[in-house]
C-alpha cells in the first residue's frame, strides 16, 4: 500500500508542477499584451499619460486568431 501512496504522491506533484508552469507561462502572455498595448496607446497619444481604465484584478481579453474581430 505505501507503494501506491508514494505513485499517487509523485503524480499529483507532476501534475500541480505541469500546471503551475502554465499558469505562470499565461500570466507571462497577458502582461506583455498589456504591457504592449499600453506601450502602443502612449505613443499613440503623443506621449500623453494614459488613464488606467482595468484594475489590476481583471483579465484582459484579446482576440485570438481562431477569433473573428468585432465589426467596426
Amino acid at each position: 500500500m505505501d507503494v501506491w501512496n508514494l505513485v499517487l504522491y509523485v503524480v499529483a506533484s507532476l501534475l500541480a508542477l505541469k500546471s503551475l508552469a502554465s499558469l505562470m507561462t499565461h500570466h507571462k502572455k497577458v502582461v506583455a499584451q498589456q504591457l504592449a498595448i499600453e506601450y502602443t496607446q502612449e505613443l499613440s497619444q503623443g506621449g500623453k499619460k494614459v488613464a488606467q481604465s482595468n484594475s489590476p484584478d481583471q483579465e484582459v481579453k484579446l482576440n485570438t486568431p481562431d477569433q473573428k474581430a468585432p465589426a467596426a
